[in-house]
């Protein structure tokens, strides 16, 4: 809008411009043709008299001599009307005439009428001769010589061409009485000379002029319009941009009210000259009010203005200003106002949500690096307790098997009895072992369940026979039960099921000192999805706990009394991992006691129903039956035992050649490799951690050899970690086993690779 009434403006101002214009030129042609015409009237006047003053300077040359003979002609007949001795004389035999100055201005007038078209005579009141006798104006213009006047000069027309009438006076003088006898008073006006000089020629030229003047009137009218509309477009292009930067300014001034930016401009005697509608909303600033009166309601500025170091100093300053409950940031810069006082611009923008944000972002950043740290620390606790478990397995591994093979032999019952007890030292310090790495799983988030058919069943009789040694050693009745509603068939993790019934009921036995050891599994319901919600309970008579112990139950490392500790062992990690497998199986753990009278543990956990047609019944019974069959056929097969630790070397030859299996043996990957281009093996018992070079490394080797591309390795090694399992998959080895090694899943696993048909290299547990 502000837009168009500018140009409307503006349009209007142009047209004014040039009609102002149009109006000064022709008034200047008007003037000037008028003084045009003056100048020719002027010229033609100016003529007259030159042709006056010619004829006044023949009378008085003429007058000055006496008159002048000439001959006489048709032309110039003697002047009848002088009356002197001598006018006409006789010279060399021919006549001539005296012409005295009237005769001859008439006689030259004569002539110059034929050839100039001017008109000239003498005339008067009493003239000397009838032809000399004035007419009409002549004797207006002899009237007013009368009445004083110098000269007569007239513009008029005669038979339609425009004529000059001019005459002068004439005043006798002692020489005109030689002729005019009857003038006896010089300076007295005898009569004048008139002339009549057309004017045409004048006049024409002065139209001509008049032309020349139009057109270069027109061009300069022309010239002058061309520039008021190039000076036009000049402006009406500046006049567009400071329209448009105003309407940027506007625009910009509207964009920062309606994103929050708050504007304002104070001089240096604290008068706000300008503030936006936000600021005004903020601080109450308005247009002539004093700043620190509208905002703090006070008598004298406060210190945070800062008008020196922005007005005196001209800096631009950056600062936070916190205001009630808000937070801003401000920039203040030096200006200079319309009226050219020194003032402050200061823009503030409201960053109270920011400032949160960035304290959250700084605490969550902090929580960031107290997590990066916190995983660091378990990446560090997870590689120490790999480490540890690396290096306990492997001894373990010589001790658990070297005392089982012991008790193989012939011994007598001092003999079995300590190295019985030493076997079982050594299992329970497994059993620890294997408690605190899947405590590092569980922590690390490493730990994954598995999606099998199962029969509850089988879960239940291998808990039993696991638990029920231990029970009948303590005089204990252990009952395990599966409510008839239980489905056969479910479909979830057994091993985890399993390992958190073992640990519950593991811990009813060891803190029971008499009475009974209850398992129970029941159907505690239906979800809507179809799953099966079973309830397990572990029911004890023992020592139970109280309720000051209770809440520290659940945290690792910890028994609910350090005597506890002391008289039953146990590492303290048992219900944290059930707890933690509990949880990520969609249930929870509960637990209810009273000291001297037991405990009851429940957990309830969905399972799916699983098939019945897949679940094979008696997948143990036929997998031994297959594997005995399978341990015929193993009978003088070549293996490489790649082995650094002499104990678990000699170990691992003594059960292998048991099965009459030819074993050769090397200390590290490269004395397995300069072996392998020279002897040919069935397969390779590859260990993981070796000086030299290392069972991964070896194993690389191995697969870039094209003969040996099909050779079975199987890593035997004390890494027993999920990641350890990962790494050797992912370096070509077949198979992984861990330490201390199970005689049955040794042989299990010679037996799937030795007897398989063209295994492939790539194919995995």
């Amino acid at each position: 809008m502000r837009k168009k009434t500018a140009e409307r403006r503006f349009k209007r101002m142009l047209l004014a411009l040039a009609c102002c214009w149009t109006l000064l030129l022709a008034a200047l042609f008007l003037w000037n043709t008028r003084h045009l015409k003056e100048a020719a009237l002027t010229l033609a006047e100016s003529n007259a008299r030159m042709f006056w003053q010619k004829d006044m300077l023949y009378r008085m040359w003429n007058l000055s001599h006496g008159g002048v003979y000439a001959p006489v002609t048709e032309d110039t007949p003697p002047n009848p009307h002088l009356d002197v001795r001598q006018r006409d004389v006789m010279i060399s035999g021919r006549p001539y005439t005296l012409l005295n100055p009237g005769y001859m201005f008439r006689q030259v007038a004569e002539l110059g009428k034929e050839l100039t078209a001017i008109q000239g005579r003498i005339t008067g009141f009493d003239p000397k001769g009838p032809d000399n006798a004035p007419n009409g104006w002549e004797i207006k213009a002899l009237l007013s010589f009368e009445r004083g006047a110098q000269e007569y000069v007239e513009h008029a027309q005669d038979d339609g061409n425009p004529v000059l009438r001019f005459m002068r006076p004439i005043e006798t003088e002692p020489r005109c009485f030689s002729c005019h006898h009857e003038i006896n008073m010089p300076g007295k006006v005898k009569g004048g000379i008139s002339i009549v000089m057309p004017t045409e020629k004048y006049f024409l030229q002065h139209r001509k002029n008049a032309e020349k003047l139009l057109a270069a009137f027109l061009a300069i009218w022309l010239a002058g319009n061309a520039m008021i509309c190039l000076m036009a477009r000049v402006i009406q292009e500046t006049l567009r941009k400071l329209l448009q930067s105003e309407e940027q300014q506007l625009a910009i001034l509207e964009t920062m009210d309606r994103v929050g930016v708050g504007l304002h401009v104070v001089d240096k005697a604290f008068r706000v000259h300008y503030a936006n509608r936000t600021t005004e909303k903020w601080f109450g600033y308005k247009a002539g009010s004093l700043c620190f009166k509208a905002a703090h309601g006070k008598d004298a500025p406060c210190a945070l203005c800062g008008l020196e170091q922005v007005i005196d100093q001209k800096e631009t300053v950056h600062h936070e200003l916190r205001w009630h409950d808000k937070v801003f940031e401000v920039v203040a810069a030096p200006i200079v106002t319309q009226d050219g006082v020194p003032a402050k611009l200061e823009v503030r923008l409201e960053v109270t949500d920011q400032k949160r944000i960035k304290e959250e972002e700084r605490k969550a950043q902090e929580l960031r690096k107290a997590k990066e740290a916190a995983e660091a620390a378990t990446a560090a606790k997870s590689i120490f307790l790999a480490n540890m478990s690396h290096e306990i397995r492997t001894p373990m591994n010589a001790i658990v098997g070297m005392s089982k093979l012991a008790l193989e032999t012939q011994l007598d019952p001092e003999q079995r009895n300590l190295i019985s007890k030493v076997q079982a030292a050594s299992e329970s310090l497994l059993g620890i072992i294997n408690d605190i790495l899947d405590f590092s799983k569980i922590e690390s988030g490493k730990i994954t369940l598995e999606e099998t058919d199962f029969r509850l069943q089988d879960v239940l009789e291998r808990m039993t026979a696991l638990l029920q040694i231990k029970a009948e050693e303590k005089g204990l009745l252990l009952h395990v039960e599966s409510a008839p509603d239980v489905p056969e068939a479910l479909r979830g993790d057994p091993l985890r099921l399993g390992q958190v019934l073992l640990n519950l009921g593991g811990n009813a036995v060891k803190f029971t000192c008499q009475g009974r050891v209850d398992i129970r599994a029941e159907l505690a319901g239906q979800q809507a999805d179809g799953l099966r919600l079973l309830r397990f309970s572990v029911t004890d008579t023992g020592i139970g706990i109280s309720p000051e112990q209770m809440g520290r139950i659940f945290h690792a490392f910890v028994q609910a009394d350090s005597s506890t500790t002391r008289q039953y062992g146990g590492s303290g990690l048992g219900l944290v991992i059930s707890q933690q497998i509990v949880s990520l199986m969609g249930g929870e753990i509960t637990a209810d006691s009273e000291p001297g009278r037991g405990s009851c543990f429940q957990f309830t956990v969905p399972f799916a129903p699983g098939s019945a047609e897949r679940l094979a019944l008696h997948e143990s019974e036929q997998v031994a039956e297959a594997a005995e069959k399978l341990l015929a056929r193993l009978e003088g097969k070549r293996l490489l035992l790649v082995e650094d630790n002499a104990f678990n070397r000699e170990l691992a030859a003594i059960v292998l050649k048991r099965k009459k299996l030819t074993v050769f043996h090397a200390e590290n990957g490269q004395e397995a490799l300069d072996f392998l281009r020279s002897e040919t093996v069935d397969a390779v018992l590859m260990d993981i951690q070796m000086p030299v070079m290392d069972g991964y490394a070896a194993c690389r080797e191995i697969r870039n050899m094209p003969q040996l591309q099909q050779l079975p390795v199987i890593a035997m090694t004390a890494n027993v970690m999920e990641g350890d399992m990962e790494k050797s998959r992912a370096a070509g080895m077949n198979d992984h086993l861990g330490k201390p090694l199970d005689e049955k899943k040794l042989f299990a696993c010679l037996a799937k690779w030795l007897n398989a048909a063209a295994a492939p290299a790539a194919q995995f547990f």
